[in-house]
């Protein structure tokens, strides 16, 4: 790691909901003079939020979805850090690696720092401390899982660093990684209430945490861990979230309307907060992959960076009549002559009905989901499936989400079977959301599934090694010997 840095002196933006993003900044001021008030804890939590707002753009569609047979880059693109994650020509130098590592543990320290802080703070309301702790244990979490994932073993950081002190901390294993996980999600769970009103909405929920846990836990039953008993601690967790339909989630009554400006903080369990309007708290991954020369009735910025397309793997594997699909992409596109053009490209969050609130390609105000109710339902049925066969709840679960999808009801089918409708149905259900290339590490199947795709598309296979990234390059160097490098990379 190259820094662990100090955070009270930049600029702290709330985003928690999208009425706290436009805020004051709070400049010239360090440690010691900062944290005095409950007004110091309330900004500094929502500087912890802020770094969320990098988190879809880098982790969720660099690092899982372009990694994945859902996204096909061209050749010409190669000079492209989105082309050597496509096509598996990964150095230990791509900035991307040393982006994502940077914000997960720029995440943690301010989330550090507030713990370290928070309880010799006098607060009006002790619950209100309780619920902020829990907020900041949630989305420490939520960066470790990101790390841990991503890298595997890496530094495990709990209280505030200098960053000379940061060069003592080497790599633990990602079993010790995976339990502090498991530790915090279980007490943010009971320090955060089930859901928020008026201008609370957004912030992380007990709900949030125990999705998240269940996530964790099927991290940790699958490869390269194994440890099947976390099927059951999934379904336990999962359980919890999914009774709580109603009180504190809404399954939406369409697909298309989960994706809509309006219909943010309505039907995700938690969710990244944007705020359009040109204040850098825009969402760019609407514009992220689209046709440059696109309708500027659609998008009026144009495309936002990356020039890859959905894959014809993705386009191939829907069922007819799926709904699902022409909500996450398209094939053809209206160009600003008014022409109708062939070409595959995502539109799950491209919202033209929002377009003229925003001032850039990158300043769209739609919100981008971490979980879902969708992604827990799909999640239990897997835990289920792994612990008692595929049962009827499990099947109805799936026929539920199915059902609004246009699609008909599975029955009759095995153990084995039924992991590969999950599979199939956690794809197009949670297309272009960053999950799929996780779920395929996870259950073993990333080699079976990737490399007949990479050898037609790349003239490529990978092995065990590449499911894993590079330790950044720069953070080798910064201590020679304190970290080592991940198997198959320099």
């Amino acid at each position: 790691m190259k820094y662990i840095i100090a955070i009270i002196c930049i600029t702290i933006l709330a985003a928690c909901n999208k009425d706290f993003l436009d805020t004051a900044p709070i400049s010239n001021q360090n440690e010691s003079s900062f944290y005095k008030t409950e007004n110091d804890i309330v900004q500094a939590v929502s500087g912890v939020y802020n770094k969320l707002l990098a988190f879809p753009d880098v982790n969720n569609l660099y690092l899982s979805e372009v990694r994945s047979n859902n996204y096909y880059v061209a050749r010409q693109d190669a000079a492209r850090d989105y082309f050597s994650l496509s096509a598996f020509e990964i150095t230990s130098a791509l900035g991307t690696l040393q982006t994502a590592w940077t914000n997960d543990y720029e995440m943690i320290e301010r989330a550090n720092q507030v713990l370290d802080k928070i309880d010799n703070i006098s607060f009006a309301d002790t619950t209100k401390r309780s619920r902020m702790k829990g907020e900041c244990k949630f989305l420490r979490a939520l960066a470790y899982f990101e790390l841990v994932k991503t890298f595997g073993a890496v530094p495990l950081i709990e209280t505030t660093v200098s960053s000379a002190e940061a060069l003592n901390y080497p790599r633990v294993g990602a079993d010790t990684i995976y339990n502090f996980i498991v530790s915090e999600l279980t007490t943010a769970a009971t320090l955060l209430p089930i859901s928020y009103s008026g201008t609370d909405k957004g912030r992380a929920t007990k709900l949030a945490a125990l999705g998240l846990l269940g996530r964790a836990y099927l991290f940790m039953a699958g490869y390269p861990f194994y440890k099947t008993e976390n099927y059951t601690n999934a379904v336990n967790v999962l359980k919890q979230v999914l009774d709580a339909e109603n009180s504190g989630w809404t399954f939406a009554s369409t697909y298309a309307e989960i994706f809509k400006t309006a219909s943010d903080n309505k039907y995700y369990l938690f969710e990244v907060q944007y705020l359009s309007g040109g204040k850098g708290l825009g969402n760019p991954v609407p514009g992220e992959v689209i046709p440059l020369d696109m309708d500027t009735k659609i998008t009026p910025y144009g495309s936002y960076y990356m020039q890859g397309f959905p894959s014809d793997d993705l386009i191939s594997s829907f069922e007819a009549g799926d709904k699902r699909e022409f909500v996450i992409l398209d094939t053809i596109y209206r160009n600003k002559s008014g022409v109708l053009t062939k070409r595959n490209y995502f539109k799950k969050y491209l919202d033209s009905s929002a377009a003229a609130s925003i001032l850039s390609s990158a300043d769209w105000g739609i919100n981008f989901p971490i979980l879902r109710p969708e992604d827990v339902m799909l999640m239990y049925a897997e835990a289920v499936n792994e612990t008692s066969g595929p049962t009827a709840e499990a099947l109805n679960l799936v026929n539920r989400i199915r059902a609004r999808a246009g699609l008909a009801g599975i029955s009759g089918v095995s153990q084995s079977e039924f992991r590969l409708i999950l599979e199939t149905e956690r794809r197009h259900e949670l297309a272009w959301e960053g999950l799929y290339w996780g779920d395929l590490v996870r259950t073993g199947r990333c080699l079976e599934v990737m490399n007949p795709w990479l050898q037609t598309n790349y003239s490529k296979t990978i092995d065990v090694t590449q499911e894993l990234y590079p330790i950044p390059q720069s953070e080798m160097q910064i201590k020679p010997g304190l970290y080592y490098q991940n198997p198959g990379y320099e």
